[in-house]
């Protein structure tokens, strides 16, 4: 498609299933959006989209702009996921766009899933740009797993992250060669609760871009685990070596190929690790059995 569009807007019916799957998509100019008010280059809009019970899909998607400040997929006003709900976001590919996702505000809770996974970007400022909030809660995940590009930093947050209610939060295998894994803000990162769990490990980088804690604000019991990280193409592997890169407050010191039921799946619904593999309980859904059903869709390309 050519410079073209798909929106969602408001609050979309229970039970659904959506998926945008499959576009190639080249775009050079701004398309107005009447309902919204809005000009944007983007693929896919999401104007306060609320999902409950249901699950979004966008996978094998390649596009390009031809001017800079698009967004690949662009989400204004609040993106909430309730009652078991899904976003995945997979297996795609920008060229040209400044974030491969802009997010104003995000909710993801009671037992809903948000996932950006094996996507790339050519170049751009950020893989996720996190403007006014981002909240995950009761027995929720958000994953950034094996996503890369060339990118002036993976996770750029404007304001607080909170993680509770035992909830996750899945930071894996992203690679932004020489760009940096967070944008410092003085506002950002992360505030997590007794019951809930961060994972940071196997990213390369060429900075953490960490002036300060990761882990804002933290209550007893949290669990951080974090390590096997390159650095300027240094591996970080201690406790002491992950500090002098301002990651602090660290749990457990994650070692390179060996997998933990809480570092490495949604611990809730997994009762065991074997062979780096998720064996799920009840409930539990996908490779690491997270609380919602993982969307069907098109293999990787």
């Amino acid at each position: 498609m050519r410079s073209s569009v798909v929106v969602f807007l408001l609050a979309l019916p229970q039970y659904c299933d959506i998926a945008v799957t499959e576009i190639g998509a080249v775009q050079f100019s701004e398309v107005q959006l009447l309902d919204t008010r809005r000009n944007k280059l983007s693929v896919l809009l999401l104007d306060n989209v609320e999902l409950s019970a249901s699950s979004f899909l966008v996978s094998n998607v390649n596009a390009h702009a031809t001017r800079y400040g698009a967004f690949g997929l662009y989400s204004t006003g609040a993106l909430t996921l309730v009652r078991g709900s899904s976003l995945y976001v997979r297996y795609s590919s920008f060229e040209g766009y400044t974030h491969l996702l802009y997010a104003y505000r995000l909710n993801v809770s009671d037992h809903s899933v948000f996932a950006l996974l094996n996507n790339t970007m050519s170049f751009g400022a950020s893989l996720l740009y996190q403007h006014h909030g981002l909240s995950v809660s009761d027995h929720s995940v958000l994953r950034v797993v094996g996503n890369s590009g060339s990118v002036s930093n993976a996770m750029y947050g404007d304001d607080l992250w909170t993680v509770q209610g035992s909830s996750w939060l899945d930071w894996r295998d992203n690679e932004v060669e020489v760009g940096a894994m967070l944008y410092d803000t003085e506002s950002a990162f992360v505030s997590i609760d007794s019951s809930s769990v961060v994972t940071l490990t196997g990213c390369k980088m060429g900075s953490t871009g960490l002036s300060r804690p990761l882990l804002l604000r933290t209550e007893t019991g949290y669990r951080f685990f974090a390590g096997c990280l390159a650095v300027a193409g240094r591996l970080l592997t201690t406790a002491a070596e992950l500090e002098l890169n301002g990651i602090t407050n660290v749990t457990t010191v994650a070692a390179c190929g060996e997998c933990t039921k809480e570092g490495d799946c949604f611990a809730p619904l997994t009762t065991a690790v074997s062979d780096c593999k998720c064996q799920c309980a009840a409930g539990g859904h996908g490779d690491v059995c997270v609380p919602a059903p993982v969307p069907a869709g098109p293999p990787p390309p």
